[in-house]
């Protein structure tokens, strides 16, 4: 399927994908467009084992993602005010953890948004400001402490080869 095409060598490998939504959209040319260019996004988090759909958010397109605990994620960029920026390149990323049911959790896992209220300090996150990389590593590492990733990221068995063998030291001639 068209969707399903993944071009982002740095996801992890060591897992099959969790599969795609089900729903009538996943085969329409708009709905594939929008997954073509939030794949930085749902690639690594499908390696993971996690499912995820794209939906319109207040003023955006976000990453719905349905956590193991009933709980959900919800990735976009910053939803208020709009931005002319595409999805592969957003100003910032927002991930959010909720649950329907419990509106007491509500937790912000990254904010990379720039803040634009000059009495607000800025977030540690905002220096990498639309980079993929760090929200992932930062969604790894929480849902990892929850125990809500069904396929850990596990190293690259290649690289973790080449860090193990013995470097080749000089060559003596005798």
């Amino acid at each position: 399927m068209a969707a399903d095409v993944e071009n982002n060598p740095d996801a992890p490998r060591t897992a099959p994908l969790a599969p795609l939504p089900d729903h009538r959209d996943v085969n329409t040319p708009w709905w594939q467009e929008l997954w073509r260019r939030h794949a930085h996004i749902t690639t690594p988090l499908r390696a993971r084992g996690l499912q995820c759909d794209i939906e319109y958010g207040l003023s955006a397109y976000i990453v719905r993602v349905p956590l193991p605990d009933d709980s959900y994620l919800i990735i976009g960029p910053p939803q208020e005010p709009s931005s002319e920026r595409p999805p592969e390149d957003p100003e910032g990323w927002i991930a959010t953890r909720e649950h329907p049911d419990d509106q007491a959790l509500f937790e912000v896992l990254y904010d990379s948004a720039p803040s634009g209220d000059p009495g607000v300090p800025q977030r540690p996150e905002a220096r990498h400001g639309g980079s993929a990389q760090p929200m992932i590593e930062a969604l790894d590492h929480r849902l990892a402490q929850l125990g809500l990733l069904p396929h850990p990221v596990l190293p690259d068995p290649a690289a973790v080869r080449r860090r193990c063998l013995p470097r080749p030291g000089p060559h003596r001639l005798l």
